[in-house]
């Protein structure tokens, strides 16, 4: 009954702190990871494994969205329409950012609904 709930929840977006939006925002930012942000880029810092991964402006706006719980499709849309490039690269480039953040220890997936 309980695992019923939990997707019918899920899928109506009712777990606090997901968006309804037809997206997959099932990305978890690790309790590892230390973020410096300015209007260059962005310094990230695994304290864990102390790995330093660095990135431009796009990617700080990557992580801001991320922060702010944006599925990759809306963070792509938003960049997209910001600053005039193409839909479809921008979508590719977050998703292979999102990727290497991930692979890097800075991002988990959510399981388990």
């Amino acid at each position: 009954m309980l695992k019923r709930l939990a997707r019918f929840c899920h899928r109506a977006g009712l777990i606090p702190g997901r968006r309804r939006t037809g997206e997959d925002n099932s990305i978890v930012i690790s309790s590892d990871a230390r973020v410096s942000l300015d209007q260059d880029g962005a310094v990230f810092l695994h304290v864990r494994r102390g790995i330093v991964f660095t990135s431009n402006r796009i990617g700080a706006r990557i992580w801001q969205g991320l922060q702010d719980r944006e599925g990759v499709e809306t963070i792509a849309a938003r960049i997209s329409a910001e600053n005039g490039v193409p839909h479809d690269r921008v979508r590719q480039d977050t998703a292979a950012f999102v990727a290497e953040l991930d692979a890097q220890g800075f991002l988990s997936r959510r399981t388990g609904y």
